[in-house]
């Protein structure tokens, strides 16, 4: 089952990938992070739901492909949202990124950078 964009409903953002894993000084990590849109009231997943996952630090860690801090992906008819390969920086540690979508509280994703 799914909900339309834009609907009155209160959503959940759960991780559903790609958290936690480390990748070396410029590599591409594993993994895409993924996030799943659900319905707090039902548990359904949702679908056609843009979900941003933005970086929030200010020293370069992780990027998207293309050099991108930010993407915008839809989420698929199992209430999956995935994003482009991430690209590991030249500075080791955490980075952090902001998942959000309408409706929803965000959540925070991690990934790290190791020499």
């Amino acid at each position: 089952m799914s909900a339309e964009a834009g609907s009155a409903r209160k959503l959940v953002i759960q991780p559903a990938g790609g958290i936690g894993q480390h990748a070396g000084r410029l590599q591409t990590f594993a993994e895409p992070l993924t996030a799943r849109l659900v319905d707090a009231g039902t548990g359904d997943q949702v679908s056609g739901v843009p979900v941003t996952f933005s970086w929030v630090s200010t020293t370069q860690q992780v990027l998207f492909k293309e050099n991108e801090i930010t993407v915008t992906v839809p989420t698929d008819r199992q209430g999956f949202a995935r994003t482009p390969a991430l690209v590991a920086g030249d500075v080791d540690g955490t980075a952090t990124f902001t998942v959000t979508a309408e409706g929803a509280e965000p959540a925070h994703f991690e990934v790290t950078v190791v020499p």
